[in-house]
Parts: C-alpha cells; structure tokens; sequence
C-alpha cells in the first residue's frame, strides 16, 4: 500500500537560476562595455594618415588594446571567480536542504556537503570546469575585439577612399552599427552568441549541474533507486524537428527509475537524456535535455511510495500545459524587450562619444538630433517594457536592462534629451 505522504517540493526554482546568475553576467556586461568604449575611442581619435605610417599605427592600436583589455579582464576575472565558487556553494547548500528532509523521511543519514569529502570534491570539479569555460570565453572575446577593431579601421578607410564620406562620418556609422550588435562570441561549431548570452548559459548551466552532481552523490551514498524531477510553469516547449525529451514539459514533473524501468516509472535517461551511474556520475547524454543547456529542472531522490506533489488524484500534472507555453512565450517576449533596451543604450553611449570626439561642425549638428531620437527611444522602450510586465504579472528584471557606463548622469542626460526631443516634434506639427 503506497504511503499517501505530501512532499512540498523546494527544488532550485527557474527564478532562483535567473536572479543569482545576474550579478555575473552584469561583470562580462561591464566587459562588454568597456571593449566598445575602447574601440569607439580609438577610431574616433585616430584619423587618416600615410599608408606606412597608417600600418605602423593600426599594429600599435592593436597592442594597445589587447593590453587595456586584458588589464580589466584580470580585474573582473578575479571579481568574478569568488562570485561563482560562492553561486555554486549556495545553489549547493540550498539543494542540500531539500535532499535532506526526503532521506529523513526515508530514515537515510547523510552528512553535510561541506563536511563530505566526496561532496567536496565534486564541487571543487564542477568549478573548475564551469572557470574554464569562462576563461574559454573571455579569451575568444579578446581575440574577437582585436579582429573587429582592426575590421572597423579597415572599413573606415575604405568608405574614405571611395569619396563617400568623410573619415569622422564613416566612424560615427560604422561605430553605430558595432554598438547595435553589441560583442559576439564564436564557438567552433559556427554559432554566434551575444557574450551575455553565453555568460548566463555558461553560470545557469553550471549552478544546476553542479547541484546535480551532489544531489547524485547522496543518492549512491543512500541506495536511492527512484528521483523525482521538478516542473514550473514557462518550461520548455518542444520545437518542430526535435526530439520528445527536447520539450522539457513533456517529462518535468515525473518519477523516474535511474535504472531500469517499471510501470508507472519509465528510464530516467530514456525520458530526459540524464544518467546517473552507480558511481553517482551525472551524464548529460542529450544536451537538449535535463541539465542541458540553460535547463532550469531538478532532480531530488525519491521513492516511489511517496505521493508526487506535481500529479493531480488522476495522476495528470497539475500544471496546465496552455498557461504553461503562454508563459514560456512571455518570457521570451520579456527578454527580448530587455535586449533591446541594453542595445539603446550602448548606442546612446557610442553616440555621446562620437558627440564629444568629433571636430566637423556639420557632423556634430547632425549627431545631436539622432542622440536626441536615441534617448526619446530609451523612454519609449522603458515605458513599453513596464507595461508589457504589468499586464502579464511579469517580476520585472532591472538587473537585465543595466548597462556599464550607462548610469545617474547618462540617465539624467537622456531623459532630458528625449523631452527636447518631443517638444520639437510638438513644434513641428502642422
């Protein structure tokens, strides 16, 4: 007879993924920031000279650059690996703590993590691995900053000596697109990812594996035969192409046998693409599965007499799969209104550049005017987003619309712009 036991469930929850990676990426956004400053800044100062002298000068900018930005890799790389080690111990201790009340109910005795050696060991593992990644990226950044800085030069001497346009107005456009785009990171397999992007994956990923591996750890320790998998409203849909366990709502949620199966208890690793081997190893079989890429889910050890919190009395999940996408698709909407609103604002910050920076009386009156146009954007892109998280009780996430270098004074700044802005247009109404 099947224990009717309630388990509330306290798995790592998606937001708690979400708010604590933040202060991370908002470090590699600083980086970000601080390569597009340096390269607006030595185009704009550099000017057009001898072809020689041009070459000699371009090798010097180069050189330079590397040396400004890795001085400040340096300072964010150390700022940033007490962040992680500490990111990773909490995501640990909080997992922990829900372990724990399952092996008290189940009359299991573990130890502490920090107090357990194997458990140690693990974690030391699994931040090593997850600093090398973000080594791997800031390193592929550097590279990609000398090859654009010299790509951008390049251009601008080429639209200069097409007779276009001048040597400052090529800059101004061309440093307007670079700012749009923001800083890319190339991985070998051709994808193209915003450097936050691949941040946020690299740190959320990590948090949940390493507090996997942990989890794994107790349930060897244990005998545990059974987990459960944890399920949260906007989960991922399944896309058309791909594979079943690709849709995280199709298997979140559900208990699990980790080897074999039985009914009413399919293969772990069949359902989700996760194995867990007799040695307590974590294996991410498919990556588009559970702890896969920016995968949110939990595994805790169970037992198959006590009652799964996420199964109505029919046994059918209790979260409803329509209001479940409908938030999915949200979300993405939500993220997306945030990107555009850091790209506005990198782009008022390289149009403050070109506006301080370039001497041509003509080019300044016409950079004034599309500043002006930038910043009344801002307050509209501002004023949509709040709305938009009104209407859908959506958590707004003003972490994610920060900007380095975009603070008080710029803010003041802008907002002051975009009302001259709106009173011309009242001026030139008919």
């Amino acid at each position: 007879m099947q224990r009717e036991r309630q388990v509330k469930d306290k798995m790592l929850e998606p937001e708690y993924f979400q708010d604590k990676c933040d202060r991370m990426v908002q470090l590699y956004h600083e980086l970000e920031d601080y390569i597009l400053n340096d390269i607006a800044q030595r185009l704009l100062k550099s000017g057009m000279s001898g072809t020689a002298d041009r070459l000699i000068w371009k090798l010097e900018q180069m050189g330079e650059h590397r040396s400004t930005i890795l001085a400040k890799l340096s300072q964010i790389s150390k700022m940033s690996k007490q962040e992680l080690r500490e990111l990773l111990q909490e995501a640990v201790l909080t997992s922990w703590k829900d372990d724990l009340s399952i092996f008290n109910r189940l009359g299991i005795v573990v130890s502490e993590p920090l107090k357990n050696r194997a458990v140690r060991e693990v974690m030391d593992a699994e931040y090593y691995k997850c600093r090398g990644e973000l080594e791997n990226l800031t390193r592929t950044t550097l590279d990609k900053s000398q090859q654009d800085l010299i790509r951008l030069l390049d251009e601008a001497e080429i639209r200069v000596a097409s007779g276009v346009q001048s040597y400052s107005a090529a800059v101004c456009d061309i440093l307007d697109n670079y700012a749009s785009g923001g800083v890319k990171v190339n991985y070998p397999t051709g994808t193209e990812r915003t450097l936050e992007s691949a941040v946020r994956m690299a740190v959320v990923t990590s948090m949940n594996q390493t507090s996997a591996q942990i989890t794994n750890q107790y349930i060897v320790e244990g005998n545990i035969e059974y987990v459960l998998v944890s399920a949260h409203l906007g989960a991922r849909p399944q896309k058309k192409g791909q594979p079943s366990l690709a849709g995280h709502e199709n298997w979140q949620g559900r208990v699990y046998r980790i080897r074999g199966s039985e009914e009413g208890f399919p293969n772990l690793v069949e359902q989700t693409g996760y194995d867990i081997t007799e040695d307590g190893i974590g294996i991410v079989v498919n990556p588009l599965g559970l702890h896969g890429y920016n995968c949110r889910h939990s595994h805790k050890p169970w037992d198959k007499d006590l009652r799964n919190p996420y199964l109505d009395e029919d046994r059918n999940l209790v979260i409803d799969t329509k209001e479940s996408r409908k938030l999915y698709d949200l979300q993405q909407k939500q993220r997306a209104m945030e990107r555009s609103i850091r790209k506005t604002k990198r782009e008022l910050l390289a149009k403050q550049q070109q506006i301080n920076h370039i001497a041509e009386t003509d080019i300044r009156e016409i950079l004034q005017p599309e500043y002006d146009e930038l910043a009344y954007k801002l307050r509209q892109q501002n004023k949509k987003y709040n709305e938009f998280c009104n209407t859908n009780n959506l958590q707004k996430q003003y972490d994610r619309i920060k900007t380095a270098g975009f603070k008080r004074k710029q803010a003041a700044m802008a907002n002051g712009r975009a009302t001259a802005y709106t009173n011309q247009q009242m001026k030139n109404k008919p």
